[in-house]
């Protein structure tokens, strides 16, 4: 990544910026020159924003976007030209959609007005009393409400007795509240009301309607029918005129927010009386297309300088990440730790290789690898959304657990171990015998090959690049010999054998006390661990001395060294889990065939009747079922479990060694079209 200044004529600044825009191969910065001016948002920002939102508003409103399957070829205006266009538009839209809108409100509120009677109509349904005669009058006093139906008697009987039969009292319906309709003189009101309030009587409003309330919700229910109608119609209307202004909405809309970003950037530029300064940041495999954009732009009439980034800049500097095709897609795991700082190494080409490899021991199913390769490849179901970099990641992934499986025997468990030769392991089944075992070493020695690499490979390039040769010889190689020696001298302690890998060695076995003592007398292979062991440890104490600013730091730091071969030890530990996951997706594979088994052999009929063949069908039916659940379940989890714990090891233990993150992600100026593209030999800016 390269900082570049360019300096322009004020005169070519539309087309200089335009053509930048259209490429997309800069990320600009606000020039750091106190000898140029700056310029303020004028109104025309403010304007065009304005605008922007009104043709939002009708995009929106109208649904423009699905009107344009494909973009329309444009010609590139003046911002005035796109500027007129834009307030044409709004001034012989803007009263269209203004009315529509109005329509659109007026039945909106004539249905909640309907929608509202019914609802307070729909407890009076089994009234079949007309809704008139439910009102008071100068004369008589009617009142309805609801009473529980355990309460209706007590009630009925009370007001009968309470007002000496000169009441008219009848529950209506049949569900657990009843409505009662209860009239009676005006002159008498008062001996009914305590008893609305004794027995719990819910008062009800009466709508403004005569007849009764189902003919009621009827004539409601005809009228909501014809607002319905209605809008439809005015949907209708409304599609007619998307359709016919969709392409001068969309692609106005488009040209006008391309102008407002080209705006916006003019307030980091540098000015003088007569020229433009711009300064930025551009990829170094793109600096000679940016000179010919200024070449063309400015007709050659321009300055354009390159500089190295400097030390102070870096924490500034853009990132842009650049891997081969296959792992490039193992970017999704860098970004979601962090980008690289300008100064760090990439680890994204380590990741292809042993991200997928640490996946497939956690999976360890060749069937697994397949059908989970498929789904990737499709895009059915909830697949289709997954971020294009993770499918093809996870693809790659299912490939090496297929020969994982492979090796290890794996197609859905044991389901097809007794087919073909070809079925069984072709390395060590992690079910079977020594399996464990051999597994267990597998990881083991992959977490100390790993913290190698971080240390040895990934870490020193960085140091080697930064010229930090102190880190470089007192840190990453001090803590690559340590890491060696150390447990190189554990696998003698323990006696390890190499033959589960096809290597006909044996570490000799030795106890702590000769193992680590260097005055014994040993073998060419323990000397060399020893070496390396104690001058690992050497180089790194001497390393935090020398490092160590305070006299606290110098006596401390030796001991963290010391101390650090217990978190070395730790960490190679946790690649135990590749182990443990590998065994757990096996294990749940085979319980599901052996329960499968079991419960067909043991209820499948031996002898085939009418009613033996009808039961062995639904049998064999629910055991297939109950077959795809349990692996697709199984395959999730363990795919879900291997993709975490893969992550964690590469987060925790690998990146931990050698890996800050933190940089920032380059975001070129580059313009966004969905409904435009440029004519190419038409006008230019």
């Amino acid at each position: 990544m390269h900082k570049f200044r360019a300096i322009i004529l004020q005169r070519d600044r539309g087309a200089a910026i335009a053509n930048l825009h259209e490429a997309g191969v800069v990320q600009l910065r606000e020039v750091s020159s106190a000898d140029v001016g700056r310029r303020a948002i004028g109104d025309e920002l403010f304007r065009i924003s304005a605008l922007i939102g009104e043709l939002r508003d009708y995009q929106c409103f109208l649904d423009l976007s699905r009107f344009m399957k494909s973009p329309a070829a444009v010609e590139e205006v003046s911002h005035e030209k796109v500027l007129r266009s834009a307030e044409k538009i709004v001034k012989k839209l803007g009263p269209r959609v203004s009315a529509f809108k109005g329509k659109f409100s007026e039945i909106e509120r004539k249905k909640q007005d309907l929608l509202e009677k019914l609802r307070a109509l729909e407890g009076l349904r089994d009234v079949e009393i007309p809704l008139k005669y439910l009102r008071s009058t100068d004369e008589i006093f009617v009142t309805v409400g609801r009473v529980s139906i355990e309460k209706l008697q007590d009630f009925l009987s009370s007001a009968e007795e309470s007002l000496e039969g000169k009441i008219f009292a009848r529950a209506f319906g049949a569900a657990d509240k009843r409505v009662v309709v209860c009239a009676c003189r005006k002159k008498d009101q008062h001996k009914i009301l305590p008893l609305i309030y004794r027995f719990d009587v819910e008062i009800i409003e009466i709508p403004p309607f005569d007849e009764p309330a189902a003919i009621a919700i009827k004539s409601l229910g005809l009228m909501l029918e014809e607002l319905d109608m209605e809008e439809s119609s005015l949907k209708g209307e409304i599609r007619k005129l998307a359709k016919k202004v969709a392409k001068d909405v969309n692609c106005t809309l488009e040209l006008l927010e391309v102008q407002r970003e080209r705006l916006e950037c003019g307030k980091i530029f540098g000015y003088t009386d007569m020229t433009l300064v711009m300064e930025g940041w551009v990829p170094a495999k793109e600096f000679a297309r940016l000179e010919k954009i200024f070449a063309e732009a400015t007709n050659g009439r321009f300055i354009l300088r390159v500089y190295d980034p400097e030390e102070v800049e870096i924490e500034k500097i853009p990132v842009e990440l650049e891997n081969p095709i296959v792992a490039e897609d193992f970017e999704y795991v860098t970004e979601m730790y962090g980008l690289p700082k300008y100064n760090e190494v990439d680890p994204t080409p380590f990741l292809s290789i042993t991200f997928p490899l640490f996946f497939a021991i956690c999976l360890g199913d060749a069937g697994y690898g397949i059908i989970l390769g498929l789904l990737m490849a499709s895009n059915v179901l909830f697949f289709k959304d997954f971020p294009k970099k993770l499918k093809r990641l996870m693809i790659t992934c299912s490939v090496f657990t297929v020969f994982a499986g492979f090796m290890m025997g794996g197609w859905f468990g044991d389901l097809l171990s007794g087919i073909h030769p070809i079925f069984k392991a072709h390395w060590v089944s992690p079910l079977v015998g020594v399996g464990p075992i051999w597994l267990l070493k597998l990881s083991l020695f992959i977490g100390v090959l790993h913290l190698i690499l971080a240390f040895g490979f990934a870490g020193a390039l960085k140091d080697f690049y930064n010229r930090d040769w102190k880190g470089l010889i007192f840190k990453k190689i001090a803590y690559v010999l340590l890491t060696v020696g150390f447990f190189g001298l554990v696998f003698c302690l323990l006696g390890l054998s190499l033959e589960s890998f096809g290597i006909n060695y044996v570490f000799p076995k030795m106890g702590m006390f000769q193992a680590f003592n260097p005055f014994v007398p040993s073998s060419f292979i323990v000397s060399f661990f020893r070496f390396s062991f104690y001058i690992g440890l050497a180089l790194g104490m001497v390393g935090a001395v020398l490092t160590g600013g305070k006299v606290s730091e110098k006596i401390g730091g030796p001991i963290n060294v010391v101390y650090s071969i217990v978190s070395l030890t730790a960490d190679v530990v946790s690649y135990s889990r590749l182990m443990a996951l590998g065994m757990a997706s096996g294990v749940i594979a085979f319980l599901i065939n052996y329960i499968i088994k079991f419960t067909y052999e043991s209820l499948f009929p031996q002898q085939l009747t009418v009613f033996s063949a009808i039961f062995a069908g639904f049998l064999l039916m629910g055991l297939a079922a109950a077959f795809v659940v349990g692996h697709a379940f199984n395959m999730f989890i363990s795919t879900l479990g291997g993709f975490i714990h893969t992550t964690r090891l590469h987060f925790a233990e690998f990146f931990g060694k050698f890996y800050e993150s933190g940089g920032e992600k380059f975001t070129p100026f580059k313009v966004k079209r969905r409904f435009t593209k440029i004519k190419r030999g038409g006008h230019r800016w």
